[in-house]
């Protein structure tokens, strides 16, 4: 039976992590005065993990709120705005007839059971492809809009989500109570849109 490589270690590596951040706080944490009299950091004063839990939850909320809700998160700092859209995938030929694959996603689920299940698949290295239909053949991605960004040089930024906020989506649009729709990826300069 065909097993698949190990998945590798990630190529982009955080340059500020969560420990950084709390040494932050800490390193800003000012005393205020105490009930009782002196000086004390009173709640403020919270463990690393607690401060981890906090950053996870309100980075859950707005993740949640970005997909469930359409919203366009406004980043601090003048740093643009994160949201979600939507484009139609298009399906292109060669000039073969044959269907050009370059810019679909694999379906790495379904392509391990064809190979499973076929072995003359596996040897030609057929792949599945998804085919998005719980989004009507939308590709759902995030948005990091620079528009209106008060800080230079951010054309050379990207933004990549961590596996979790990454599949986020799939799991709303996947489920059959949620009913999601999204802005519409906007056009580059001198596109049009085909209907």
């Amino acid at each position: 039976m065909y097993q698949p490589k190990k998945r590798s270690a990630g190529k982009l590596k955080t340059d500020i992590t969560t420990k950084d951040l709390y040494k932050s706080y800490l390193k800003n944490l000012k005393p205020v005065e105490s009930i009782t009299g002196g000086m004390t950091l009173g709640s403020y004063n919270i463990s690393e993990k607690t401060y981890s839990n906090i950053l996870k939850d309100l980075n859950l909320m707005i993740v949640q709120a970005i997909i469930l809700e359409n919203f366009e998160f406004k980043l601090p700092y003048g740093l643009g705005m994160l949201s979600m859209v939507q484009k139609a995938i298009k399906y292109k030929l060669d000039d073969n007839g044959e269907l050009l694959t370059k810019y679909l996603s694999v379906d790495y689920k379904a392509t391990k059971d064809l190979w499973s299940k076929d072995n003359e698949a596996r040897i030609k290295k057929n792949l599945v492809f998804h085919t998005n239909d719980h989004t009507n053949g939308n590709r759902v991605s995030y948005r990091w809009s620079k528009k209106n960004c008060k800080v230079a040089g951010l054309q050379v930024y990207f933004f990549v989500p961590c596996r979790k906020v990454k599949r986020a989506p799939a799991e709303y649009l996947k489920n059959s109570d949620y009913k999601l729709t999204f802005f519409e990826k906007p056009l580059l300069k001198g596109q049009t849109r085909q209907t």
